[in-house]
């Protein structure tokens, strides 16, 4: 897990978000807002759905496209882990729901807040630290 993840405020412009996407090499950055509270997630595929209505409606509209704001194209129903749900459990939502990435967020007075984030390679990494003599374990062997 990536306990201190590259994150966008809903205010970030699609422009900046760019920018992020050329620096980083992820899929999608968590939204948080001031308060460090998950507010979403935005990925490439919501840019790309973003330019291709933008594409459709270019005729008619004259608005600079990377002033616009994440909140309006950002997910808000946004698939989370919390950090004591086992590696296993973290691999089959990402399986079942074919996410890239899962937030991991502690639930502090109805507010989600994030405190990392899961790729599939982190999933993988822990799957094979189960391995012991190439049989895989659900918990650490006993000494």
């Amino acid at each position: 897990m990536s306990s201190f993840p590259v994150t966008v405020s809903p205010n970030t412009s699609v422009g900046d978000l760019l920018v992020l996407f050329d620096r980083h090499d992820f899929n999608a950055f968590p939204v948080v807002d001031e308060r460090g509270h998950l507010a979403g997630i935005v990925s490439k595929i919501d840019l790309l759905r973003f330019f291709l209505a933008a594409q459709e409606l270019s005729a008619t509209a004259e608005n600079d496209l990377s002033a616009t704001r994440i909140a309006e194209l950002m997910g808000n129903e946004t698939v989370t882990i919390e950090p004591q749900e086992s590696i296993g459990a973290a691999g089959a939502v990402m399986i079942s729901t074919k996410l890239r990435s899962l937030p991991v967020v502690e639930r502090r007075d109805d507010a989600r807040i994030l405190v990392g984030i899961l790729s599939r390679g982190d999933v993988l990494r822990g799957l094979r630290f189960q391995l012991v003599d190439g049989t895989y374990v659900r918990q650490a062997p006993r000494s």
